[in-house]
């Protein structure tokens, strides 16, 4: 016989304080946005302390949100046996969530309720967020923006729009993350720049080790710039041991651009390219010029050509093909300028 399912509140939080009852509290404590839910056994993804946190989608109107749940509250959802009719509820500080719904073989949908928390309203009205619309509170309850999260930004110095909190949430630029990384720079850093930090995984510990390195006067649009690209400090002490040491940030992210690696290097300087300035190793890569390149041309009659003369053979086609039927027509023993013209002029006598 089925059983329902039922499934404990997941968070609650409530803010007891006085103060005048805002418009938006007409809506408060009945629901102000309902629609449907479902879940998936597979759709989730895994915390760093392997935690499992399994995926709600939920469908409004037109619109389409989602957040995760940890699968210990909600086990239901987590049991590919579960079979039968099921009802939980999500509490977060800015109103709660009711579901309804069946769930069969892993896969789970059914309808829910939304419904804004009155505390909650007033709370932020206090904090200076007045009026807030129902789609606002919504908002921060998918996101799980709290009132204390906004007090921490706001002692921090931060008195952020919705559109912002909610940006903060998504991309984990916290309050404490403001602070850590305002108390690197040296300044407090604006919202945007803090949001940038954490999609390209700008840390404290990155900064200070890249200042380790050297990299002392360099901004924080540097430091996303260096994350874009994969210049890690690991990457700079490589190339360190290689020889090449106090390379500037440019020549750094120049040479990941252009996939100048370490085994290039030694490659190379086994061919007896040694030493190589960064600039002339961009070109190669830029145009081509190949440890196993350089060695067809070895192969194909031309022995240590410079990096100047192979980079020009890239530019203009020269070949072992071009040479084996420069040969076969009685052209031999070319310069490597000559190449270089028959490259430019002289290709089409070579059909047939």
């Amino acid at each position: 016989m089925k059983q329902i399912l039922f499934a404990m509140c997941l968070a609650a939080a409530v803010v007891d304080g006085d103060g005048l009852v805002p418009a938006a509290l007409q809506t408060a404590d009945r629901p102000t946005i309902q629609g449907t839910w479902r879940a998936d056994y597979d759709n989730y993804w895994t915390r760093s302390n392997s935690e499992r946190w399994i995926s709600l989608q939920l469908q409004y109107d037109e619109s389409n949100t989602g957040f995760g749940i940890p699968e210990r509250d909600v086990p239901a959802l987590a049991d590919r046996r579960a079979d039968g009719p099921i009802q939980f509820a999500l509490r977060r500080d800015a109103g709660r969530f009711d579901f309804t719904g069946s769930v069969s073989n892993g896969r789970a949908r059914g309808e829910f309720a939304f419904t804004p928390s009155g505390d909650f309203i007033t709370g932020m009205q206090r904090l200076g967020y007045s009026p807030l619309s129902d789609r606002d509170v919504w908002r921060f309850a998918v996101h799980d923006v709290t009132r204390t999260y906004v007090t921490e930004f706001k002692n921090a110095g931060y008195q952020l729009d919705a559109s912002d909190l909610i940006k903060t949430r998504i991309h984990g630029a916290t309050p404490a993350f403001a602070q850590e990384m305002s108390q690197e720079a040296k300044t407090k850093l604006e919202i945007d720049q803090l949001v940038k930090m954490r999609i390209h995984g700008v840390t404290p510990e990155f900064i200070k080790a890249m200042r380790d390195l050297g990299f002392k006067s360099e901004s924080i649009d540097d430091f996303v710039k260096f994350r874009i690209h994969g210049v890690t400090p690991e990457f700079i002490k490589t190339f360190a041991d290689l020889g090449y040491k106090n390379l500037d940030g440019d020549d750094l992210v120049k040479m990941r651009i252009h996939g100048v690696t370490p085994q290039f290097i030694r490659e190379l300087s086994d061919l007896g390219y040694k030493n190589l300035p960064i600039d002339d190793l961009v070109r190669m890569r830029i145009h081509g010029v190949t440890p196993d390149y350089i060695r067809k041309m070895r192969d194909a009659g031309y022995p240590n050509i410079k990096v100047d003369g192979l980079v020009r053979f890239r530019i203009h086609g020269v070949d072992e093909d071009l040479i084996q039927r420069a040969k076969a027509h009685g052209f031999n023993n070319l310069s490597a300028d000559d190449l270089v013209d028959l490259a430019i002029h002289g290709r089409r006598w070579l059909k047939g």
